[in-house]
């Protein structure tokens, strides 16, 4: 009888850790805090310019605190859909903690848009309404997965079939190892994928600031130095 063995042959040794893309960010920011802040201790006033740089200032931090903030998971689904069962049922597993949204509030017609999330999990019970499937089609840079909840996974309903059918109501149970896994993955930094969802958002927050009649020329140093050193 044949024997299958496996390739054993020798991987390439892995490329070492890129820097932190951030991290040059943080270094030029700090930076100019810290000439300004020497610039205010050696007695030039805060008008009403300075007033609105110390604003930006504190813009370009919040973003970027939020790149170095812990992952936000976010659990969402309409009412009885039981993602707050879910969202129990991973922080028993793995001690995550994710917020749980209304999806019901999140998908309605003319909703603010919120802070996107670094990974998000909707859970449906009923067939989702149209301005529903429209919403969990928009574009996302995040990790999205959708589960199917209290449905017979033997014999689904039509719009739960390519869904995975989950049961969260025991932590235990095997049908969750698909989310753990989804998660585990979406958050890995070995894989880089939270990693690229933050820088993106750091992008996105850097190019609106960019316009800052205080501080857009520091957002736009800011961006080429996210973007790394030129290889030109």
């Amino acid at each position: 009888m044949p024997i299958v063995t496996r390739d054993t042959a020798l991987k390439p040794a892995a490329d070492p850790t890129p820097a932190d893309p951030a991290s040059r960010v943080r270094r030029l920011v700090g930076s100019a805090r810290e000439r300004g802040d020497t610039a205010t201790k050696a007695g030039v006033g805060i008008g009403v310019s300075a007033v609105a740089a110390i604003d930006g200032f504190r813009e370009l931090e919040s973003a970027l605190a939020r790149f170095d903030a812990p992952a936000d998971i976010r659990i969402r689904g309409g009412l009885g859909s039981g993602r707050r069962t879910l969202a129990a049922a991973l922080r028993t597993r793995r001690g995550w903690r994710p917020a749980v949204d209304d999806l019901d509030l999140v998908a309605a017609a003319g909703a603010p848009v919120g802070a996107p999330p670094d990974v998000e999990v909707v859970c449906l019970r009923t067939a989702p309404c149209r301005h529903e499937e429209a919403w969990l089609r928009r574009p996302r840079t995040h990790a999205l997965l959708v589960v199917a909840t209290g449905v017979d996974d033997e014999d689904p309903p039509r719009w739960a079939r390519g869904l995975p059918a989950v049961d969260a109501r025991r932590p235990g149970d095997g049908s969750i190892d698909v989310v753990v896994s989804f998660l585990d993955n979406a958050l890995d930094p070995a894989l880089g994928g939270l990693a690229a969802v933050r820088i993106a958002r750091l992008e996105a927050e850097l190019e609106r600031l960019a316009v800052h009649d205080e501080v857009g020329g520091l957002a736009e140093a800011a961006l080429c130095a996210l973007s790394g050193p030129s290889t030109s």
